[in-house]
């Protein structure tokens, strides 16, 4: 059964930690970080398919989309990178505590790729590997003029409106504008900077020894295979596999995390890789 348990972390309301636990106490676990906008629950096919699958399987929640009443993102609560970054390391200090001695991965999903990627270059030496799925640089030299026009459209009116209204426009949820202002940043300068004093991540990421896996997916409008090599570009000193994948699935951003027939695809390329990067 699930075992939901509430993170050690300051936050507007409650953050919570869902762990597929498997008998194997020695099993990988694998570690979801969620989509902008997108909720834990979102993921429960995906930790139902990896635990069948014999790993134990975990998601974490992304401020401002909590299962708990939360303050929505505005004016007076307002976070970005380095708060997100923090809450997953919160969440990984959790497994541990529920699964001590296990490997543990973290497997970050878009938004949840770039948390994922500054958190292995702030703590390369506290999980066995990373896996980016449907996750790429937000650099405007990747995408083109255009998404620089539009990366900094978001952040103007992030900034204008005190939030980012995605949950109107079509475009992840209600966000708070200094999310969005980091992720505006990295479009423009094309360096992944953020925290209060700023720092640079990029020279970090490119020093990591850790596993990384990359998964992207062909018909992905949101990460194009261009902007997933980019990402996994920046571990220059990692180990990468890198997978593209045309799974059966209308949105592959997405379905791939739902859909039974997208599933059957992509959880026995995470497990394996889990488990060969672990040892087991």
């Amino acid at each position: 059964m699930p075992v939901t348990t509430v993170l050690d972390r300051p936050a507007p309301a409650p953050l919570e930690l869902t762990l597929h636990p498997v008998p194997d106490p020695r099993a990988p676990v694998l570690l979801v970080v969620p989509a902008m906008g997108m909720r834990a629950s979102f993921y429960t096919p995906l930790l139902g398919a990896l635990a069948d699958a014999g790993v134990a399987a975990a998601v974490t929640e992304l401020r401002g989309h909590q299962a708990r009443p939360a303050p929505p993102p505005g004016h007076r609560h307002d976070f970005g990178y380095d708060d997100l970054v923090g809450d997953l390391a919160a969440a990984v200090e959790a497994v541990y505590s529920q699964r001590p001695g296990a490997p543990v991965f973290v497997v970050g999903h878009s938004l949840g790729g770039h948390l994922t990627t500054a958190y292995a270059a702030r703590h390369p030496d506290r999980v066995d590997g990373v896996a980016l799925v449907g996750s790429g640089s937000v650099d405007w030299r990747v995408w083109g003029p255009a998404h620089l026009l539009r990366t900094q459209a978001v952040v103007a009116a992030a900034m204008l409106i005190g939030h980012f209204p995605g949950d109107r426009v079509g475009f992840a949820g209600r966000e708070a504008r200094g999310q969005m202002r980091d992720w505006g940043r990295w479009a423009r300068t094309g360096r992944l900077t953020f925290g209060t004093p700023r720092v640079d991540h990029t020279p970090s990421i490119a020093a990591v020894h850790l596993p990384v896996l990359g998964i992207g997916f062909e018909r992905d409008g949101l990460a194009p295979p261009a902007s997933v090599d980019a990402l996994l570009d920046m571990f220059g000193a990692a180990t990468v596999t890198r997978h593209r994948l045309d799974v059966p699935a209308a949105r592959p951003h997405f379905g791939w995390a739902r859909e039974p027939a997208a599933l059957d695809v992509v959880v026995p390329l995470l497990t394996g890789w889990a488990r060969d990067a672990a040892g087991a």
